[in-house]
This record gives structure tokens, C-alpha cells and sequence, in this order.
């Protein structure tokens, strides 16, 4: 009776090891899937190094999520409106393709953009891997990229940056306005950016 006993519990726990090692195995992939379908945008590679730059957007996600890990859009949004800064427009750059750009080849200089978000001025220099970015109106300009914050924002909320800022570029919700000359943005990779951007030639 009492080796039938300890025959019982021995197999009751086996079970209850077993069953507890399938559910934290199932809880496992649940987090792994989570984690790169709901918040695939919270890294972007920089072209030029291994490093990962974190989605500034990141920290409010965070604190906007309830306890079933649900994502309060709108309140993200509202609070990226509201602190939107040079990381923003840093992060944005980089799925801009703006690493493709670099220090003109016949003496040009650095290339410099303008960006013009909600009738806010932004001017961004690259400077080697350095992307360099302050308010106010430059007269050394390449370009002028404009864009809305809304849609900067969510196109970085999106599951994948780059293709959504390329949807924009495609239906004209990102504009660009050339101003150098055809053979300074050739010198300085702007043609590159501008293909691999859009999928069509600048010129």
C-alpha cells in the first residue's frame, strides 16, 4: 500500500514537472513572438556600424501599456507630439537612408539637410558617422525634406519604419525640395538615398 502510495506521487510528479515545463515553454515563445511582432520598431541599424539605435519612442510605449501589455496608440502619440526633439528627427533620418550620405567627394562639404515639421525648422548636418541636428534655417542646405510630426511618429510606432517611411515618400506625404546643384548632391550620395528611398532615380 505505501510503495503503491509513493508509485503515485512519484507519478503525479512527473506530471506536474512535465506540465509545468510545457507552459513555461509556451509562455517562452508567446514573449518571444510579443516581443518582435508588437515592437519590431523599437531597434534600427545604423548602415555603418553593428550598433542598434534605440526607437526614442521606446520609453513611452512603456509606461502607456496596461496590465494586459495592451498599447494605448493615441496617448503615445499625444505625448511624442508633445516632446518631439532632435532624437526624433535623428531616429527618423536613419530610415531616411541618410547614411548613405557623406562628406562631398570635390569639395562641397558635409551634406545638410532641412527639415520643415509642422512650420518647426530643423537643420541636420552629416558629419562622418555623426548625425547633427538643431533648430533654426540653414543657407548651406542640400535639401528641404518635409513632413508632419504626426506622421514621423507614427511611422516610427509602425512595425516596420523603413517600409512606411518609404510608403510616405511614395504617396507624397514626404516631399523633398532640391536645392544644390545636380552635381554637388551627386558628390555628396544623395542620389543613392534618394533610389533606395523611393525606388526611383533623382534625376
Amino acid at each position: 500500500m505505501i510503495e503503491e502510495n509513493e508509485e503515485k506521487y512519484s507519478r503525479n510528479k512527473l506530471k506536474f514537472i512535465f506540465i509545468l515545463i510545457i507552459i513555461t515553454f509556451i509562455f517562452f515563445i508567446l514573449g518571444i513572438l510579443f516581443y518582435f511582432g508588437i515592437f519590431s520598431h523599437k531597434f534600427i541599424k545604423d548602415n555603418n556600424s553593428s550598433v542598434q539605435l534605440e526607437n526614442p519612442i521606446n520609453k513611452i510605449i512603456f509606461k502607456n501599456q496596461d496590465s494586459r501589455d495592451f498599447v494605448k496608440r493615441e496617448l503615445i502619440i499625444e505625448q511624442a507630439l508633445f516632446e518631439f526633439n532632435e532624437e526624433y528627427i535623428n531616429y527618423l533620418l536613419i530610415a531616411l537612408k541618410v547614411k548613405n550620405l557623406h562628406k562631398s567627394t570635390i569639395g562641397y562639404g558635409n551634406p545638410i539637410i532641412q527639415l520643415s515639421i509642422d512650420e518647426e525648422y530643423w537643420v541636420t548636418e552629416i558629419n562622418g558617422d555623426e548625425i547633427i541636428t538643431n533648430k533654426g534655417i540653414s543657407k548651406e542646405k542640400d535639401l528641404i525634406i518635409y513632413i508632419t510630426k504626426r506622421r514621423a511618429i507614427e511611422a516610427l510606432l509602425s512595425l516596420s519604419i523603413e517600409e512606411s517611411i518609404k510608403g510616405l515618400a511614395i504617396n507624397g506625404e514626404i516631399k523633398m525640395e532640391l536645392i544644390s546643384g545636380k552635381v554637388e548632391l551627386g558628390s555628396k550620395g544623395y542620389l543613392k538615398m534618394y533610389t533606395e528611398l523611393t525606388g526611383k532615380d533623382l534625376f
